[in-house]
């Protein structure tokens, strides 16, 4: 039964993914209308209004365009985002088991005040001083996820240090760097991507967090976070506007995390052990 549930959680949250990043790629070559365009005479034309397939906004703004546009920026920041948290995160991970004592503590404890200091506090002062963009999302994103992931890459790091085949490595005298890429980051690798698949889920929550806030992306630039933002700002007549960009971000994030939990029951020696067991029996 076991079994059975990880394929389809892997499966469904595959599938998920899958629907939008195939999205994603289609809103390069096509959308319905140009995102911007401003057509007041179908202002807040509803779901199913001709031409219109999922209404439109305040300003008369198709809502299926932007949507397909704003998957675009709203993937390629959460991937980009969780691979600079990933690249970093075991860099940091590296250093830290790769150095003597001091230099470890050091950086765990230099984790500790990045993770203890408020993120949309930071996120304000970079948006005020650089200006509000994907670019600065990214920087303020990728700075606070990394320690995290340091300490998780950390942590799995340190057993593998005290297997057989790694003191052998050193008994032949190979380096610590020679260790780490040879013989520890293989072993790693999966971890990494079932993080980067995460930390993309987080990414893309953060950032609609951000630009609902208005400290992440603008127009004309757009983004689900974007929609979401200029949605709320409509009481009464325009409501249901947060329904859309509301509801892909759900659903994205959901399938991300199924697909990361899919990969991580697949990968993980000690829940595999345990399906086999219960197949066994």
């Amino acid at each position: 039964m076991k079994y059975l549930q990880f394929r389809w959680t892997f499966i469904f949250g595959g599938l998920m993914t899958l629907f939008f990043f195939v999205c994603a790629v289609v809103s390069i070559f096509w959308t319905p209308y140009d995102p911007n365009f401003i057509n007041v005479d179908a202002r807040f034309s509803g779901m199913g209004s001709p031409g219109h397939l999922l209404g439109t906004d305040t300003v008369g703004r198709d809502l299926l365009s932007a949507l397909l546009v704003g998957s675009r920026l709203s993937i390629a920041l959460g991937c980009l985002t969780a691979a600079l948290s990933v690249i970093l995160g075991a860099i940091i991970a590296f250093i830290a088991v790769g150095s003597n004592r001091f230099v470890d503590e050091l950086l765990m404890r230099l984790s500790d005040v990045i993770m203890a200091i408020p993120g949309v506090i930071v996120a304000l002062v970079v948006a005020s001083t650089i200006g509000a963009s994907a670019t600065s999302t990214v920087i303020v994103l990728s700075i606070f996820f990394a320690p995290i992931i340091g300490r998780v890459v950390r942590s799995a790091v340190m057993p593998i240090l005290n297997e057989e085949y790694v003191l052998a490595a050193r008994q032949y005298g190979r380096g610590t760097t020679f260790i780490l890429f040879r013989h520890v980051l293989p072993n790693i690798s999966s971890l990494l991507v079932v993080q980067f698949s995460l930390y993309t889920a987080s990414s893309v929550l953060a950032e609609s967090g951000l630009s609902y806030l208005g400290v992440g992306i603008g127009r004309p630039q757009l983004s689900w976070g974007t929609l979401l933002k200029e949605a709320q700002e409509m009481v009464g007549p325009g409501s249901s506007l947060m329904l859309w960009p509301a509801s892909v971000i759900m659903f994205f994030v959901l399938g991300l995390n199924l697909l990361g939990d899919g990969l991580r029951d697949a990968i993980d020696p000690k829940l595999r052990k345990i399906r086999e067991a219960d197949q066994v029996v």
